[in-house]
């Protein structure tokens, strides 16, 4: 093998972060729903891996297109989420168990990164990271609004204060 084939598989073997995670989105959803499985604190809600999971494949689609620069329905994307928040609101979730969800999924995006270091272009590693918190950080804005919404409206109902 030659200096010059050599480099070439190097460059080949080099791919973006949205790809890894194209690539490893089972697994991810997959850890990531053990994770949440294993808290102590999201567990209290007894849901079904099918409701537990609703969001992350759609979010982890749209992390991805974020990143590559893909044409996203933002609209389709804050209804998602507002659906997310009202959806958690009437589960028995409280603002802290969304927080923690994203958490735990930005953390099993993380390590899964971490893994594929070797595989990775350096030079979009930090602004590809960046987006997908971005991402994740909106969609968890969203459904906390929408979380909060439902949260005073039930208050306002029952004739008591909020903030």
């Amino acid at each position: 093998m030659t200096k010059e084939t050599k480099e070439e598989d190097r460059i080949q073997q080099v791919e973006r972060v949205p790809n890894v995670i194209r690539q490893n989105k089972d697994r991810l959803i997959n850890q990531w729903l053990q994770r949440v499985k294993a808290n102590p604190e999201l567990i209290t809600v007894s849901l079904s891996d099918v409701e537990r999971r609703d969001h992350v494949p759609d979010l982890l689609d749209e992390a991805i297109a974020h990143v590559c620069g893909d044409p996203i329905l933002h609209e389709e994307r804050l209804k998602a989420a507002e659906h997310h928040g009202t959806l958690r609101y009437h589960q028995g979730y409280s603002v802290a168990m969304l927080i923690l969800e994203a958490q735990l999924l930005q953390d099993v995006i993380a390590e899964c990164i971490r893994d594929h270091v070797f595989a990775l272009d350096l030079s979009h590693l930090i602004p590809d990271i960046a987006k997908i918190s971005d991402t994740i950080s909106a969609e968890l804005r969203e459904s906390s609004r929408s979380f909060m919404k439902h949260y005073e409206w039930d208050m306002s109902r029952l004739g008591k204060r909020t903030g």
